[in-house]
């Protein structure tokens, strides 16, 4: 015999079908380890067509009201409602959220229900009953908090990741000095980085925000030990020796301050100038990347670190007057240190006598320096046609897989294919900005917009490089460059964001 019955908090949802349970005499464990079945089911209910529950006809077939339930009409206590509906939803981390949000709405009705005169436990059980089917409620709650995958951006990314590996084939082909085995070298390495994204996406970025303090710490006492005891190449102290996997630059990593610092702003929000204060201490990191001798590095990080912190004054995350704060912030705090560094650097009593000119010709200044490399990467661009080889060899150029790796693809296939990987880059840092101020959780919101800031102001910059608009510097475009450090931070970026979109719809905003 097969029947049709209303639900019990013990069996609720067997079948999915809205709180009935189907169920055939011939398995009857479910029901007989039911202590709701005990009490409610009478024995007259199981020899004939016609079932009794609870002292209420029910025919065999069919969907029974479950307002023909006693039971339903009578009491379902709050707890019981809860668990049935958290039952429902299938992540784990949305289920305490949930959960509080529902027992809040459940007191208010309460209250409301006081209100109007019940006594308090009748006013408890009509405001469960008014929240409706936990069955039907969990899975329409499950719907909306669960994981998400940002297909957009992880289709982009995986697209300019087989670009990349395409170039350096094509590269490792032309370059005999960079060894037969480098394509397949940097092909695995690009794997990788895709690899570390994606492990990086599963990871709850709120850990981020947690150890944020500690991290930052960390991240202060490796540049200082760095810049002491790292390996030194071409005046730089800013590479650490992996013995047979070579050499890592270190400062390139330094990148990876951006996010940790977000955290750090979302910490200090609401404790006025007290707070910026700390945060423009905390600002202070990219003094340590000057102590490697990197110079560019340490401007672009503090840039970038700079209009983070002007996010969060614009937003009003520590209650103070925000022109004020942030007049003082690129004044006081940004153009002076900046412009004392530089006054350091041209002294010539700090940095080596040919970065010393370097700087100096940047700045307009008379300088012994001739940058070589700007003006070839200016005369190989203009030589370059639209589609296909300029028939012209590159020899001239160090690093055309690093820091001239525009111009090497502008040379041998055209500035349109060179365009294509420019868009591509800005198409994925735009899609981080979006993504990132579409945020209901701060804390994610400031960590991606510094991961957006970083891949528009790098891509900027290579691309200027290329063109020969600004002088020549060691530096790397995201997801391109051959520099393992580069590639590392660019993936990393990427997957924090990737893990900022899949945890919106379960953290709540405000939770570290």
């Amino acid at each position: 015999m097969e029947g049709v019955f209303p639900c019990c908090p013990e069996c609720i949802g067997v079948d999915g079908r809205a709180g009935m349970w189907n169920w055939k005499q011939a398995s009857g464990s479910r029901r007989e380890g039911c202590r709701y079945w005990k009490q409610a089911f009478l024995p007259s209910g199981f020899g004939g067509n016609t079932v009794h529950v609870l002292g209420t006809e029910f025919p065999p077939l069919g969907r029974p009201r479950r307002e023909g339930c006693r039971y339903w009409n009578r009491r379902i206590a709050m707890e019981e409602y809860l668990r049935v509906l958290l039952d429902q939803i299938h992540c784990r981390k949305a289920r305490e959220m949930v959960g509080k949000e529902m027992k809040n709405h459940i007191l208010d009705q309460m209250e409301a229900n006081q209100q109007a005169g019940m006594e308090r436990e009748q006013a408890l059980e009509e405001a469960v009953r008014d929240m409706g089917d936990p069955v039907e409620a969990g899975m329409a709650l499950n719907k909306i908090h669960r994981f998400r995958t940002d297909w957009r951006m992880l289709a982009l990314v995986g697209l300019v990741s087989v670009i990349n590996i395409l170039v350096h084939i094509g590269i490792g082909g032309r370059d005999a000095s960079l060894g037969e085995a480098y394509g397949l070298r940097h092909s695995l390495e690009a794997m990788a980085g895709f690899g570390i994204m994606l492990a990086v996406y599963r990871m709850d970025y709120n850990y981020i925000g947690k150890y944020a303090k500690q991290t930052a710490v960390f991240f202060f006492l490796a540049a200082a030990l760095v810049s002491f005891a790292g390996t030194e190449i071409n005046g730089a102290r800013a590479w650490i020796s992996l013995g047979v996997l070579g050499t890592v630059a270190v400062a390139d990593l330094a990148y990876l301050y951006i996010p940790v610092y977000g955290a750090l702003l979302y910490r200090y929000r609401g404790e006025g100038y007290r707070g910026v204060g700390k945060c423009i201490l905390w600002m202070s990191f990219p003094l340590c990347v000057l102590l490697m001798n990197r110079f560019s590095t340490a401007v672009c990080l503090f840039f970038i670190l700079a209009a983070m912190l002007s996010v969060a004054v614009g937003k009003d995350w520590f209650r103070v007057n925000r022109k004020a704060a942030l007049a003082a912030l690129w004044t006081v705090f940004g153009a002076l240190p900046l412009s004392g560094v530089v006054v350091l650097a041209i002294s010539g009593n700090y940095y080596a006598t040919y970065k010393t000119e370097r700087i100096r010709a940047f700045l307009g200044q008379e300088s012994s320096y001739q940058d070589y490399g700007r003006r070839m990467a200016a005369e190989y661009w203009k030589s370059s046609r639209l589609l296909g080889g300029s028939g012209r060899e590159i020899t001239d150029l160090v690093g055309v897989n690093n820091d001239y790796l525009l111009n090497y693809v502008a040379n041998y296939y055209g500035i349109a294919i060179m365009l294509l990987i420019g868009l591509l880059l800005f198409a994925v840092a735009a899609r981080v900005i979006h993504v990132s101020f579409s945020q209901k959780n701060p804390l994610g919101m400031i960590m991606g917009c510094g991961c957006g800031l970083f891949l528009e102001m790098v891509t900027v910059i290579a691309v200027l490089h290329c063109l020969g608009l600004i002088p020549s510097a060691r530096l790397f475009l995201p997801f391109f460059s051959a520099d393992v450090g580069g590639l590392l931070v660019a993936y990393v970026m990427a997957g924090i964001v990737l893990s900022v979109y899949r945890y919106q719809s379960v953290v709540v905003p405000g939770q570290v």
